[in-house]
């Protein structure tokens, strides 16, 4: 029943590309779908944008699983993060191709402080089973939010701990509240974290006058924490941008951030070349990392067969082949 409202109210989110010729003509660029969730637990009706990567729909692939990311305030983020996501995943692939789940916030003091935890619930009872209900999803989940967005993702992290595989939070607001999400930390000493990811980037020390002169501070105490290993089985990063404004960080930062989530899968040529098995050691590396199995893609393989054989390295275009033929074998 549920699926059925959301096939009626989805929509396509779209970009028109005009050319000038004798007249005008107009070509949509779909870049996802937009659907409305009647949410119980939120009382409201809520807006999700969705995407998909390119190889998704793609039939001359064999059908796959996809990590999944769940994007904060999706209403201004979810257009350029996308564009970010596909970008890095071209070429040589810095990241995995991954599903975007984009939760867009009119009321986002609400959905971030004081009606928080009604907003996870509805993110883990009424959100993540839709979507995976719906889509081919991998069990291997990513949280990303900015501002009180950020602050949202920690307080995941320390209250829903099992929610996602990693948190990924920009100049996220910790000072908010007397220092709540900084709070939230000091109370979580000792707990275990159980092998999930921090990742968090912030701005420089700037003189503030409207209350929020301690900002940067809350990173250093936080760091301090982190480096004394008070948070056992907790991967972290956290990453200063002094050139960056709040506004802007978000744009680095997802780009660092997920090529340092998934560190290991750019893979130069040149060593390719020399040792074709050094596909198979950088996965098992970052699958230990990370605590999930990561496998190479099926284009990534057919697209890394095809230079080799072009540059006339045959025995190794053969070693890779063997690998596309297990991860066939794999995804019958």
């Amino acid at each position: 029943m549920l699926l059925d409202v959301l096939n009626n109210m989805k929509h396509i989110i779209c970009l028109f590309f005009l050319s000038v010729c004798s007249t005008w003509a107009q070509t949509a660029i779909c870049i996802g779908e937009r659907f409305t969730l009647p949410s119980t637990i939120m009382g409201r009706e809520r807006t999700i944008d969705l995407y998909l990567p390119p190889s998704y729909n793609d039939s001359s692939l064999t059908p796959t699983d996809y990590p999944v990311v769940y994007l904060l305030d999706a209403q201004t983020n979810f257009n350029y993060f996308t564009t970010l996501m596909e970008k890095l995943t071209q070429g040589i692939p810095n990241i995995p191709e991954m599903i975007v789940v984009g939760i867009e916030s009119t009321e986002r003091d609400n959905d971030f402080t004081t009606e928080n935890d009604h907003f996870w619930k509805f993110v883990h009872e009424e959100l993540k089973p839709l979507v995976e209900g719906k889509y081919r999803c991998k069990d291997f989940r990513i949280v990303v939010g900015h501002s009180l967005g950020g602050l949202s993702v920690v307080d995941a992290l320390i209250k829903h701990t099992d929610l996602f595989n990693a948190y990924i939070a920009h100049d996220p607001s910790l000072w908010w509240g007397e220092g709540y999400g900084i709070k939230l930390f000091e109370q979580s000493k000792g707990k275990d974290f159980q092998n999930r990811l921090l990742y968090i980037t912030h701005t420089g020390y700037k003189i503030r006058h409207n209350g929020r002169s301690g900002h940067v501070a809350t990173f250093d105490k936080l760091k301090a924490m982190l480096t004394a290993n008070a948070f056992p089985n907790l991967q972290w990063k956290i990453s200063e941008y002094s050139k960056e404004n709040h506004g802007t960080i978000q744009l680095i930062g997802n780009i660092d951030m997920f090529r340092a989530l998934f560190a290991e899968m750019f893979i130069d040529r040149n060593d390719i070349e020399e040792n074709p098995q050094v596909i198979t050691e950088r996965y098992k590396a970052l699958s230990q990392r990370l605590h999930y199995t990561f496998t190479p893609s099926e284009s990534y393989l057919k697209n890394t067969i095809k230079w080799l054989q072009r540059n006339g390295k045959q025995t190794q275009a053969q070693e890779v082949e063997a690998l596309l033929i297990n991860f066939k074998e794999k995804n019958k």
